[in-house]
């Protein structure tokens, strides 16, 4: 850089990993559990309500499809099985136990001990989000597993098997084929029935409607209409024993229709959805109606929700409010009720009334459902953990080469190229992302704000991802692959928007910002580039678009923050966050729920697709060379509250240029901030002067001496500024003293 009123010195510092978290964060949605179950036990739970402000939120759009089936006809299906042979298995050996309130029986008796021969199973999922491979490490059971359980139990007597939605959509290998594959995986263990859930609309209505032709069981709904026609068939009878009276299974569907806000607007044109419990109801008379004109007695209804009980949720919408109102209506007086409910990720069962179970599974297959009843009484209702599944029971091998074929295919298409050739390497290091603002959590969170312009009911202000849920580097001058973008964001997270207020934004960037700091070996600070201390590595470091965070880490962890602008996405303009006022975050379904410890995230919200999908079609578009700085500390930005004040007393322009700042020292820390387990890092001065602090406890100490070998022989050391940004103002004329290692330094390195 020239000379002229300024003498540019800038600190090349870097950052690499230290010692890993004892819990890796991941980016996965948090499951909020209402009731925890042991292996082999089963349980009963009640019900507590909490009680929101409900809202309505239905679309309607003039645009034509033809549908698939009347608004009144109710299926009659004879199902035989459809399953592989059985697999061998060990018995079973389930323990019950009994709990008492007023709302529950207060005995629940072991299937296994009971002396009548009409026992009758039924196996359910929910929301597996396309988890059909075994995956130990996060306790899915895996559709191979699964086709075991099923087959073991129907070798043992009369089974039902049924889903309640959010099933072709979740992780890349089922995204990769728009729900078909987990189709054909679902067809080999042969589900009975399932209902839509509002993830089912996410590769749009003319793929949903292909997914319902090519599995070989009925997908039901009885609330979804278009163009007000039902989409699909309200119910279906399974019948197990067409010879025998009496035992057949009414099977009804609803969906929630939070859908209408849960997934884009342009996958369900011309879609409605009415309300549950009504349309429930309708079904109910119009079953017993014709059962009555047929001279039959259905004595057990199973009703597949995809409801879910969030507190968020509409109360008159969740399925605990829809298996209290089927308590008491008369018409199911004396009947069987099941509800076996989705969409809140919750492991949850109850009981209402006398004749009124409600049961949710959690998510991703972490359980299997199973109630256990006979011709008199529920006999026990819980689930089926991922452990007692790897115990008890063996997997299906047709099912299990079903999958291992789609995991070859699903192999080949992520090597399909996305972009020729990235100009830029998007640093996914964890002591980049977990610590500060990276030029790949730019790229990720530019993606979410740009698909919040046009997704959502109302345009996004602001998009944060956390740094946990970013997990790989893309490299500079190699093309970038379907397999790279999944391995940036291998979690299946999808894409939502948070209605927040300011508050809820300046709570979420003090709990962002507010780790220890990081010390050598001696228990001193360990600096960034603009002499402030770093803070130690954390998942839950936000990496920002829309928003511009001013923070000093010498200030305790509550008083960083020294000034929070947000973008107003109409005019383009950056404006003082005010905390009374509303905002809309776009975000993943992980922090949206609270996760990594964002509790004051939550509340009403619309969803999208997988993130691994926006921000593929945004590297398509992107101009990928205006992020050539790794570390452009120009969203979160680490300065010190000295500098801060000099910042503002610039005149504000769209692209400020600083005056020349008078060298300063960093800040000593304030006292009261204390640290645990320092970090051990060593001070590394290369023979071209530049200085940078290594973790001596991590692996990629032997890549970071790399880089410094490459260093000494000529090649410079990427820089964490450049014109634009303001890393580089800030930077400006400041003489850096740390550890008694002083020098200037001129000019810039490029990336």
């Amino acid at each position: 850089m020239k000379k002229k009123t300024i003498v540019a010195t800038t600190l090349s510092t870097l950052l690499v990993s230290t010692a890993i978290l004892a819990n890796a964060v991941k980016a996965d949605e948090v499951e909020t559990s209402a009731a925890v179950t042991a292996p082999s036990t089963e349980i009963v739970a009640t019900e507590a309500t909490t009680d929101v402000i409900s809202t309505v939120a239905t679309t309607a759009s003039n645009e034509s499809t033809t549908p698939v089936a009347s608004s009144t006809s109710v299926i009659t299906i004879s199902t035989a099985e459809t399953s592989v042979a059985p697999v061998t298995t060990v018995n079973e050996t389930a323990t019950a136990t009994a709990a008492t309130s007023p709302a529950t029986p207060a005995v629940v008796t072991n299937a296994s001990t009971s002396t009548n021969n009409d026992t009758v199973t039924v196996l359910h999922t929910n929301d597996v989000h396309g988890r059909m491979v075994e995956d130990d490490r996060n306790g899915v059971i895996g559709d191979a597993l699964l086709s075991g359980i099923v087959n073991d139990y129907r070798s043992k007597g009369t089974t039902f098997v049924f889903d309640s939605g959010d099933s072709f959509q979740g992780l890349p290998i089922s995204n990769s084929s728009k729900g078909e594959d987990m189709a054909t995986v679902m067809n080999a263990i042969g589900f009975d029935a399932m209902t839509v859930g509002n993830h089912e609309f996410d590769f749009g209505l003319d793929q949903l409607r292909r997914l319902s032709k090519q599995i070989n069981f009925p997908i039901i709904t009885s609330n979804v209409y278009v163009n007000r026609v039902r989409l699909f068939q309200p119910s279906t009878i399974v019948d197990k024993t067409p010879g025998v009276d009496g035992d057949e299974v009414v099977v009804i569907g609803v969906t929630t229709p939070e859908t209408a806000t849960k997934t884009h607007p342009r996958n369900i044109p011309g879609v409605s959805f009415t309300d549950p419990i009504t349309e429930v109801k309708a079904v109910v008379d119009q079953v017993e109606s014709n059962a009555r004109a047929e001279g039959k007695d259905y004595k057990t209804y199973i009703v597949l929700a995809h409801l879910g009980i969030d507190t968020t949720t509409p109360v008159e919408w969740r399925g605990s409010t829809l298996a209290e109102a089927l308590s008491n209506y008369a018409p199911l007086k004396g009947k069987r009720v099941l509800v076996l409910d989705g969409h809140s990720h919750t492991l949850h069962t109850a009981t209402y009334g006398d004749n009124v179970t409600y049961n949710q599974t959690g998510s991703y297959l972490n359980n299997v459902g199973r109630v256990i009843y006979n011709s008199d009484r529920v006999l026990s209702q819980g689930v089926i953990t991922h452990d007692e599944a790897k115990k008890n029971y063996q997997v299906n091998p047709t099912v299990k080469a079903m999958l291992d074929e789609i995991q070859a295919k699903y192999k080949a298409e992520s090597s399909k190229v996305v972009i020729d050739n990235s100009p830029v390497k998007l640093s996914g290091d964890r002591m980049d992302v977990r610590v500060r603002e990276t030029n790949l959590g730019n790229v990720v969170a530019d993606a979410l704000l740009d698909y919040g312009q046009s997704a959502f009911t109302h345009k996004s202000n602001l998009a944060v991802t956390n740094g946990g849920g970013l997990r790989e580097t893309i490299a500079k001058d190699k093309p970038i692959t379907k397999g790279d973008i999944i391995a940036v964001l291998p979690f299946g997270n999808s894409v939502a928007q948070i209605q927040v207020t300011g508050q809820n934004i300046y709570d979420m960037f003090v709990k962002s910002l507010g780790s220890i700091l990081q010390v050598d070996e001696n228990g001193k600070n360990v600096f960034d580039e603009n002499g402030q201390p770093l803070l130690e590595p954390s998942g839950g470091f936000l990496q920002v678009a829309g928003a511009r965070v001013y923070y000093d880490t010498t200030l305790p962890t509550e008083k960083r923050i020294l000034s929070i602008n947000i973008l107003d996405p109409e005019t383009g303009v950056y404006k003082p966050l005010n905390t009374t006022e509303t905002y809309y975050l776009v975000t993943n379904d992980f922090l949206a729920a609270g996760g990594d410890g964002f509790t004051m995230l939550g509340g009403p919200r619309e969803e999208g697709p997988s993130m691994d999908s926006i921000f593929a079609d945004y590297l398509v578009t992107a101009n990928l060379s205006k992020y050539d700085v790794i570390n452009p500390n120009s969203r979160t930005i680490s300065i010190s509250s000295a500098n801060y004040a000099a910042l503002t007393k610039i005149d504000e322009a769209e692209q400020p240029t600083l005056n020349t700042l008078s060298p300063v020292t960093p800040s000593d820390v304030v006292k009261e901030l204390t640290t645990t387990k320092p970090v051990v890092s060593k001070v590394v001065t290369t023979p071209n002067g530049k200085i940078f602090f290594v973790s001596t406890t991590n692996e990629a100490l032997k890549e970071t001496e790399k880089v410094t070998e490459a260093s000494a022989q000529g090649k410079v050391l990427p820089t964490t500024g450049d014109k634009s940004s303001h890393a580089g103002l800030l930077g400006l004329g400041m003489l850096l003293t740390i550890f008694g290692l002083s020098g200037k330094h001129r000019g810039k390195a490029k990336n």
